[in-house]
């Protein structure tokens, strides 16, 4: 169970740091604009229902000169005012702190990683120079400088971004390169609504509040764990028949082999650990078939005085279904306490080339009541033979000879 916890982890939190910085949907036309305003009121009309918020951005490369060296950045142009709905980077501002990307991010105030402006010597309020390469230039390319500031400095834990990347207001970054449009709009869908409405009127007629709390709970829990995949997978169908012309992503189809190894990983693991979990049945089974044959003549006078089969056979299921029973709950309730403490207080710390920092442990009820069910089946089917066993005991020769 502790292993699952830490897998289970490691999904959610890089599921959680990609979707952020790259969001749900992506939606280009490689090579074309985009115009930015019409798309978005389109989406917000025919999509209210499912899209949260909406963001344009472009991405184009640009020099950073400072001190008579040159680094090359990906300038990326976003729109201030909803890229903080879409994507997670208010959270990933360090300096200032508790400001806004709306705030920090205007004219010509630039955002940087923690990364650049480590190696550069750069703090909050710096001048900086940018050079931007000019259209039309076929053997040389010609370079304009452009003055900015540092309006703020995010750390997101991703060396690609935290040395690479550099955020610019959307409209300075079209006066920079001569351009009109976006390259992408992505969204950020709305958590999709929970199919029992029959439940909402249930929670009119009681007025409780507690009842109210554990419904929205219930519906949380659901609509988070059983429906997200399958309602952004619906999404992204009525996006591609609605706007046939475009690409339509997700933030997986970005990093397709970092999500699939995610999965395969927690999966392998589960079988895994079942596999053990069967190892540690042979143990109980054993130690059935030695009680059983202790207790042979006990159980050839129960037969003799008419107890059944079934009654017989219940005897040692019960008594392996009470060593299952206990034994699991221990377990879970020793990798609920070490998963608890992993989780707040994440204290081992990991190289730099995982995702994360720490050790991420994450935990759900559905894995532990799937990790429960699966050992009270592998427990009754370890109890089931030795139980049947019992049945076939001969009692003639057991009363003759013990």
């Amino acid at each position: 169970m502790l292993t699952l916890i830490i897998t289970n982890g490691f999904e959610k939190v890089i599921s959680e740091k990609m979707q952020g910085l790259n969001a749900q949907i992506i939606l280009s036309s490689p090579g074309n604009r985009l115009d930015y305003l019409q798309l978005s009121s389109v989406l917000k009309r025919e999509f209210f229902d499912n899209i949260q918020a909406i963001s344009g951005s472009s991405i184009k490369q640009a020099l950073l000169e400072q001190d008579e060296q040159h680094t090359v950045l990906f300038l990326k142009g976003i729109d201030p005012v909803n890229e903080g709905n879409v994507t997670s980077f208010n959270s990933k501002i360090t300096h200032p702190k508790q400001a806004t990307l709306q705030a920090l991010i205007n004219e010509n105030n630039l955002f940087i990683g923690h990364r650049t402006a480590s190696d550069k010597g750069l703090s909050v309020g710096d001048d900086i120079t940018l050079l931007i390469p000019e259209p039309g230039g076929k053997k040389k390319i010609n370079l304009r400088k452009k003055q900015c500031k540092v309006g703020g400095i995010f750390n997101v834990g991703l060396e690609e971004y935290d040395s690479n990347f550099a955020f610019i207001d959307l409209e300075t970054f079209n006066e920079l390169f001569d351009q009109q449009g976006v390259e992408t709009i992505t969204l950020k869908l709305a958590q999709p609504q929970l199919i029992f409405p029959q439940l909402n009127t249930i929670t009119q007629l009681i007025s409780r509040s507690w009842w109210k709390d554990v419904y929205l709970w219930v519906q949380n829990r659901l609509t988070q764990s059983l429906w997200p995949e399958q309602h952004e997978q619906q999404v992204v169908n009525k996006l591609k028949q609605r706007f046939p012309r475009l690409q339509i992503n997700t933030w997986k189809d970005l990093y397709p082999s970092l999500a699939s190894s995610l999965k395969l990983e927690k999966y392998v693991s589960f079988f895994v650990l079942a596999l053990i979990t069967l190892v540690a049945c042979m143990n109980m089974v054993s130690l059935l078939f030695m009680h059983i044959e202790q207790k042979r003549p006990d159980i050839a006078l129960l037969k003799t005085i008419g107890m059944s089969h079934t009654h017989i056979r219940s005897i040692f299921i019960r008594i392996g279904l009470s060593i299952t029973l206990f034994a699991s709950s221990l377990g879970l309730a020793c990798a609920a306490i070490a998963g608890y403490c992993l989780q707040a207080y994440p204290f081992i710390k990991l190289p730099d080339v995982y995702f994360v920092s720490h050790l991420p442990a994450r935990m759900d009820c559905e894995i532990f009541v799937v990790v429960f069910l699966a050992t009270l089946l592998l427990g009754f089917l370890a109890t089931w033979l030795p139980a049947q066993r019992a049945t076939k005991i001969n009692v003639t020769q057991v009363l003759r000879h013990e």
